[in-house]
């Protein structure tokens, strides 16, 4: 049986000079060339969130501005398979996890270091022979979106470049899982596989050969600590999410919300500061509205708690609130039934 190849597609016109790519991106093309020499200097590193150990970094002034611009001109023209789900409109962590959910096995990869590991060459590689630009035009973009020779983590452009990276053999590889029945799909750095029979162990074996030997032929490797196979019988995870039936948090990652509404009605009870109430209820809304997208029931609910601490704080962002001390939500006892703690 032939191998059907699911690639991604570029479907508009080479650029074959700089001065056209200028124009495209309604810049000056002298300018151009020179925010490109000096573009490598122009990244600032972003202090990582509590427990993460990744190193991101943001793009200044007009390379963050070229990248935008490169968001709106370039990328939209490109086709992106459905196996391809990291950063890109209408898909994200949970439609990854659901092209996976209520299959009999789970295989999980992770690309060790994956975006460090990306050097400038394989960047180059996809403005050149991807996207079939001119050989000046692709050095000069290498340029304006990598950083000490590779890639750097956290720019506009760089999460449209890492579905792209792969793009001389990823497409075989999804061709050669699907032909055995095995749904494959990628999350930027996570690959996941599944079907829905159970696979032996021989098949496993050759499943995660297929990989490995896919991210050889890119200057990559998986990260063994982090390769997991999962069976319908447990918790079948993907991209942090439970896929047994349909994507949903896990228990914990749950407990922890609820932890988080409770934790800011207790500031709220001992009389913490208005402007750090609010910074608090934000954080827990933002978490609460994560959990909606999985479970509203109990999300509404903690909605309504995070309401009743709003409604006792004056407006946000007032200049007079900062350092205010705002009386304890509960004087005392809560009222019956509604006891912050529970």
């Amino acid at each position: 049986m032939d191998l059907f190849l699911i690639k991604p597609r570029y479907r508009a016109s080479p650029i074959r000079s700089i001065a056209a790519l200028a124009r495209g991106l309604r810049w000056d093309a002298k300018a151009l060339v020179e925010l490109a020499e000096r573009a490598n200097g122009m990244w600032r590193t972003v202090k990582p969130k509590p427990g993460s150990t990744r190193q991101t970094f943001d793009a200044m002034g007009p390379l963050k501005e070229i990248h935008k611009r490169l968001k709106l001109n370039i990328f939209p023209k490109v086709d992106f398979p459905e196996y391809l789900q990291g950063s890109l409109k209408g898909r994200d962590y949970v439609t990854n996890a659901s092209l996976h959910k209520d299959k009999q096995i789970l295989i999980c990869e992770d690309v060790k270091g994956f975006f460090p590991s990306v050097s400038a060459a394989y960047v180059e590689d996809v403005w050149c022979s991807f996207f079939g630009f001119a050989p000046e035009v692709a050095k000069l973009l290498t340029q304006l979106t990598t950083k000490d020779g590779s890639f750097p983590q956290g720019s506009i452009a760089s999460s449209f470049l890492a579905n792209l990276v792969m793009w001389r053999y990823e497409p075989l590889l999804h061709a050669k899982l699907a032909q055995r029945g095995i749904t494959y799909s990628r999350y930027v750095d996570d690959m996941v596989m599944s079907a829905a029979t159970h696979l032996d162990k021989e098949t496993q074996t050759w499943v995660i050969a297929q990989v490995y030997g896919m991210l050889a032929q890119h200057g990559l490797r998986a990260s063994r600590k982090k390769h997991e196979v999962f069976s319908a019988s447990k918790p079948m995870i993907a991209t942090k999410l439970i896929v047994n039936r349909k994507p949903s948090l896990s228990p914990k990652k749950r407990s922890q919300v609820r932890t988080q509404v409770r934790q800011l009605e207790i500031a709220a009870a001992d009389g913490v500061n208005a402007e750090e109430l609010w910074d608090l209820a934000n954080k827990a809304a933002q978490r609460v509205g994560q959990l909606g997208r999985f479970h509203k029931t109990p999300a509404a609910s903690l909605k309504n708690r995070i309401a009743i601490v709003r409604g006792s704080l004056p407006p946000e962002n007032q200049p007079a609130i900062t350092g205010q001390t705002i009386a304890p939500l509960y004087q005392e006892h809560p009222p019956t039934g509604t006891a912050p703690w529970e």
